[in-house]
This record gives structure tokens, sequence and C-alpha cells, in this order.
């Protein structure tokens, strides 16, 4: 089994192009070359691999393994409305696999990382034993040494996405401001997915959660 990105490239008929297509198509050719130069360069079990990338007259495609679970943005949609359970100990796992992921491209050489600059639920895709691979390099940047963020635990613990209607509901906040506010107040485990409590973990879970309001503060130290 394998997934396949399609890329668009030049229509058949280029003189037509009008201006909004010529940025689109810029962006697409140069997410192209971004994603074949990251994923390309880097082998590691811990990335979603690039088998192959196949020029074709008006698109070029890009052959990936597939993952049979999908994208942790399709597992915590599911989570959030009910129709699956995900227990704490394979939530930890991805949180933790995501962590040796990002590790590694930021250190993967001596004096050069890799910062994907898009990193959310959509690009974390799960392999058949639950292990998160990080995936869509299409606005990767290599950076010096010199030149070197935590919602997606956020939402591992709490249950719920970024873009979530319960955040607007609630004091019309964003994810961020709300897990802060609660984990400030009195009662921070009312923060975490009431699906999770009782089972032992809570202590654990907070940890995470602080974890991702250090990550996403404004303030680097």
């Amino acid at each position: 089994m394998i997934a396949i990105k399609k890329i668009k490239g030049l229509p058949t008929e280029a003189a037509k192009l009008c201006e909004e297509d010529t940025e689109s198509l810029e962006s697409n050719m140069h997410a192209l070359k971004l994603e074949i130069q990251a994923v390309g360069r880097i082998r590691h079990c811990n990335l979603l691999p690039l088998l192959a990338h196949v020029p074709r007259q008006n698109c070029n495609l890009l052959v990936y393994e597939y993952m049979k679970n999908g994208s942790l943005q399709d597992l915590m949609v599911k989570v959030a409305n009910g129709s699956t359970e995900l227990d704490w100990l394979i939530r930890h796992k991805i949180a933790i696999g995501m962590t040796y992921r990002l590790e590694y491209l930021h250190i993967y050489e001596h004096n050069r990382r890799i910062i994907h600059k898009d990193l959310k639920p959509r690009n974390i895709l799960l392999d058949d034993d639950m292990e998160p691979r990080i995936a869509d390099f299409g606005l990767a940047k290599e950076m010096l040494i010199d030149n070197t963020h935590g919602l997606i635990l956020g939402s591992l613990v709490i249950g719920k996405l970024l873009e979530d209607n319960f955040f607007q509901e609630t004091r019309r906040v964003d994810m961020k401001i709300w897990m802060k506010n609660i984990m400030s107040s009195e009662d921070p485990k009312r923060a975490i997915d009431s699906s999770l409590m009782g089972n032992g973990y809570e202590k654990q879970m907070l940890q995470v959660l602080n974890i991702a309001c250090y990550s996403t503060h404004i303030d680097p130290e």
C-alpha cells in the first residue's frame, strides 16, 4: 500500500495562466522542491519516507508509505465527537514519539537542522503501531544551528483540536490562552479530557500540559 501526493504543474495551455494561477503554481513548485530536498535527503524511521518522485507533464507525484491509521487530526476529530476512544497510554506514546522525531530533525547534523514550520495534527501520521511519522515538508527550511515551538501536546491531553468550536464558545479565547488560564487556576485538572480522568495518570497528564504551556510561551527563555 502506498500514498500519493499530487502537486499541480503547468497546464497544457500555459499561456492562459492568470496571475493567481501563476502564484499558486510557483508556491506548489517551491513546496515540491522543499519536500524533495528535506525528505529525500534525510532517511530515518522517524519520518514518513519519500519512496519516489514521478514527474508528469502537468503534475508531480510524490510516493510515500501508506499510514493506515491516518493522521492525528482524523483521530482527534473522532475522539472529540465520541466516535472512538483513545486511552492515555496511546496518547503519551504519540507525544513521546513526536518529541523524538522533532529532536532528530533539529539536530540531524552537527551544524545544521531542519525546521518543519507547519507542524500540526494533520501532518502527523500514525503507522500500524500508532507510532507518529512527521509528514508534509512543503514549508520546511534548513537552518544554521544559530537560528533555531506544544499545542499538539495540549490537544492530546485536552482531547480537542485548535479549531474546535469549544474554544470559540468558551470566553472566545484560543486554545493556547484557554490552556494557560486553566493551568494557572485552582483546578488545572479541568483541562484534562474527561474520558481520561480516573486512570491514575492525572499527574503525568498535567506535566505534559505544563510542557505545552512552556512550549508556547512568548518568551523563549
